[in-house]
């Protein structure tokens, strides 16, 4: 399995962006999302989906030269016109104006129209988080996940995140989450590495439990995260989706890959000081990690710490890409006229 540094990859992204008409200031924001993910430990949005995101392009699901404008603000609310373009740049330009509007009147919300997949959602809450507030987001997605009870694909895998900030360190404190049993980039990841998948995650298209990734791509389903629990919390990112963002993304009338995102922030200075905040947030925490873990636990961890820790490793010692997605990769660069990356070193898997 070759091993990538980060940067190497972020250029190789770009170039490929670039490739297919995307303007320099574009490339760069969607590949290093699609990087970013990949340092988080998220392979699942990571460059596995830059063939998807070509192909998407070649098949007219995304115009790759669109910008993102605000058409709307009013209030405490904005509405953002994504254009038919990345969804990453659309969704940078909703999070710093709900940032804006958060600034202003304590509370922000801004949807996000028009807009292709916008990558992982924890880093557009995270930097509502950095500015001092908390944030919220979630989204529609295409279908993929049969609703609690039943066995068509009929939700998105849907994500909800939220992030705030907390004392003692830099980073905020995130939780991100496909509302489905698992995300559809990581059976895409367990296809491209041969690997199987608990069976209650997934059911395959005549509605029995099944292991293999392969099932879903030949027409099965994702369930949801906890039940009837989990699917109560996609029904609201797939409604508000739909109904505030306009996005349809049942796959009859809205464009393949879209996403319907809303982001949202609270100032909590609104409520107490910030510091007080921050410090009462990393309290709790400490009262959450120090608690005593479970048999066979090594150490009660906070949302997102896994992701930490990772980032820190990736960063050392280089992203691990699959084979199969270093082939497709390859087979990807060749089809633009694209260098394909040099000197990756062999890992053990």
């Amino acid at each position: 399995m070759p091993t990538v540094i980060h940067s190497t990859l972020r250029a190789f992204s770009r170039t490929i962006f670039e490739a297919v008409g995307t303007p320099p200031n574009i490339a760069l924001v969607v590949a290093n999302s699609l990087v970013d993910a990949n340092l988080a430990g998220h392979d699942s949005h990571g460059v596995l989906r830059l063939p998807g995101y070509c192909g998407s392009l070649r098949d007219g699901d995304i115009v790759p030269d669109a910008r993102a404008a605000l058409i709307r603000r009013d209030r405490a609310t904005a509405i953002v016109d994504g254009a038919l373009g990345w969804g990453q740049p659309a969704m940078q330009l909703a999070t710093d104006t709900t940032v804006e509007l958060a600034r202003e009147h304590g509370l922000g919300a801004t949807v996000v129209r028009r807009c292709y997949h916008v990558g992982r959602v924890a880093p557009y809450v995270e930097t509502v988080a950095r500015a001092g507030m908390i944030g919220l987001a979630m989204s529609n997605a295409g279908p993929g996940v049969a609703p609690f009870g039943g066995r068509q694909r009929v939700l998105g895998t849907n994500p909800f995140a939220w992030s705030m900030p907390i004392g003692g360190r830099s980073d905020p404190l995130t939780f991100d989450i496909a509302t489905a049993a698992i995300a559809e980039g990581k059976l895409r990841v367990a296809r491209a590495n041969g690997r199987p998948v608990d069976p209650t995650m997934l059911v395959d298209r005549d509605g029995k439990p099944t292991s293999d990734p392969n099932d879903f791509f030949a027409g099965g389903a994702i369930l949801p995260f906890g039940g009837h629990k989990g699917n109560g919390i996609s029904i609201l990112a797939q409604m508000l989706g739909r109904s505030l963002a306009g996005m349809d993304t049942t796959g009859f009338d809205g464009p393949r890959g879209a996403n319907g995102p809303i982001v949202l922030a609270i100032d909590p200075t609104c409520f107490t000081t910030a510091e007080e905040f921050a410090t009462e947030v990393a309290a709790q925490a400490m009262q959450i990690c120090s608690s005593r873990p479970a048999d066979g636990v090594e150490e009660v961890l906070l949302p997102g710490e896994i992701e930490r820790r990772t980032v820190h490793h990736r960063l050392d010692h280089g992203i691990p890409i699959p084979d199969t997605t270093w082939s497709e990769l390859d087979e990807l660069a060749r089809s633009l006229g694209v260098e394909m990356i040099e000197g990756g070193i062999e890992v053990e898997a």
